[in-house]
């Protein structure tokens, strides 16, 4: 069986994890002499035709609303560059105008690394739940509020209102649970961006007692704000492998997708695919499988498609997939025929995955016939395969149970692999995903500034079962640190076990 989600395959052609400015010091290029003004328009100006020539979302009849949409964040960006001076009012304006397509798909990175000079009041902000608390400050501060310390309003802002305009203005989908987490603790950064000016003072809940606080900013190191920010984050990159533990339980970690020939993740993925294959009979008799995508930014989905198989086996498959997606629509155009022809040629010299060669020649040809007729759009139908039938059902060969364990970082491809694994009949656990739209497929484009890259989807998912923006929830939530492993596993094997540990790891 041909087995590949729904039919498709989410091939990325760049896709990086987007920096974290504050950790960094502050490069030459930021603080040289420059018409920031005249940079961010040209900068502007490219967003609007790279997102003509390359999005799809221009010519989609089933979002109407999108190209007023990209007119109206295009507007407010060029207006915003009458009055930029600096460096900060050119960057937070493109994140601002990026932000706007509340599109995970849709992202912009810095081309060389660096930290804007951050300023902060003591202290830091962390969602829990949907509540703003105190999570690290500067201990030999003390007029700043204590730890635990709960959020209520600043210069008369109410907390949530705060946040959506100081963070998720300039990052997009603010009404996910995993944005929050990864940006939350940005409320009260100040990272020269001047559309966020510093508030003068906050009230807080402490201990049930509401209290006011006038807040003094100054400088924080980049060290300092880099070691605060990882350990609130929780973030964690689990090494590619596949381990036995002391219960017999096998655990496959796969902290990335990543469909990019040259790339150390697809040599390692490559490498224990091949691993899982060669011990099929023990996965499938084990009393358990983690499968691990934390930090999972996405990539290709084919690599999730071909562990199905490995795991499940196409029968099973044929008689468990949902529907497929109804079509593909590519935005035909020279620049994204241009982006697949690289791609393929990648695959082609690193000898790699005859489908996806054959998928992208069939998508290159597929694009240059719509061009030909002058259609917009190409549509790449996905193949009705017939199911097959059986005199008897099929026994699903995974003798225990299978565990998806997700983060919020796990997107794109990510997402379409937990799509896929649990309608097999795995269990997610963990913690709630991030989300993505329905227009996939990355190409990345430079700026003519050359400061920074915006990577931008090719094609719209027609009929996918999961809506725009929509995670995926987990039925067992890991209330502990993502990071803690030893509390992780232990809280695994108990679930697998049935003894009942609590969400942190720890017993009842």
């Amino acid at each position: 069986m041909n087995l590949r989600p729904w039919g498709l395959c989410t091939a990325v052609l760049a896709l990086v994890a987007p920096p974290v400015w504050a950790q960094q010091a502050t490069p030459e290029w930021m603080t040289s002499p420059r018409d920031w003004s005249a940079t961010l328009k040209d900068d502007v100006d490219a967003v609007g035709r790279i997102i003509e020539e390359t999005h799809p979302g221009m010519h989609d009849d089933r979002n109407p609303a999108f190209r007023q949409r990209v007119e109206a964040g295009l507007t407010e960006a060029r207006e915003r560059a009458e009055t930029t001076t600096d460096v900060g009012g050119w960057w937070w304006t493109m994140r601002g105008l990026i932000a706007g397509f509340d599109d995970g798909h849709v992202d912009i990175g810095l081309t060389n690394p660096g930290g804007f000079p951050t300023r902060w009041p003591g202290f830091l902000t962390l969602y829990d739940g949907a509540e703003q608390v105190v999570a690290s400050r500067d201990e030999a501060d003390g007029d700043s509020p204590p730890l635990g310390a709960k959020l209520i309003a600043c210069d008369g802002v109410d907390a949530a209102a705060l946040a959506e305009r100081r963070v998720g203005a300039f990052r997009g989908r603010w009404f996910l649970e995993a944005q929050k987490l990864q940006f939350g603790d940005w409320v009260f950064m100040s990272a020269s961006n001047p559309w966020t000016p510093e508030m003068s003072g906050c009230r807080f809940e402490v201990q049930g007692v509401e209290r006011s606080y006038r807040l003094t900013w100054r400088a924080i190191e980049p060290q300092d704000l880099g070691a605060r920010r990882t350990a609130l984050t929780q973030r964690v990159s689990p090494p590619f492998g596949l381990k036995t533990l002391d219960d017999g339980g096998i655990w496959l970690s796969m902290p990335s997708f990543n469909g990019d020939p040259n790339s150390e993740a697809y040599a390692a993925l490559t490498a224990l695919l091949a691993e899982a294959a060669e011990n099929q009979a023990r996965l499938r008799a084990a009393p358990y499988v983690v499968l691990d995508v934390r930090d999972n930014g996405g990539g290709s989905s084919h690599w999730s498609a071909r562990l199905a198989l490995t795991l499940w086996g196409g029968d099973w498959a044929t008689t468990h997939l949902m529907a497929p997606i109804e079509s593909v629509d590519w935005r035909a155009s020279e620049t994204n025929i241009a982006g697949l022809r690289t791609l393929r040629d990648q695959l082609k010299a690193a000898n790699g995955d005859p489908q996806m060669i054959a998928w992208a020649n069939n998508a290159i040809d597929g694009m240059q016939g719509a061009m030909a007729a002058g259609a917009p759009l190409w549509r790449e139908h996905t193949p009705q395969e017939t199911p097959p039938t059986y005199a008897v059902p099929p026994e699903n060969p995974m003798k225990g149970n299978v565990y998806v364990l997700t983060d919020f970082r796990c997107g794109s491809a990510c997402l379409d692999a937990v799509d896929l694994w649990k309608t097999l009949g795995a269990v997610q656990i963990g913690r709630e995903t991030n989300a993505d739209t329905v227009y996939m497929e990355l190409r990345e484009n430079a700026l003519p500034s050359g400061l920074a890259k915006v990577w931008v989807p090719m094609k719209v998912y027609r009929g996918r079962a999961r809506g725009n923006n929509e995670p995926q929830v987990p039925a067992h939530v890991f209330a502990g640190g993502m990071a803690d492993e030893q509390a992780l596993q232990t809280w695994v094997q108990g679930l697998a076990s049935g003894i009942g540990i609590s969400g942190d790891g720890t017993s009842p």
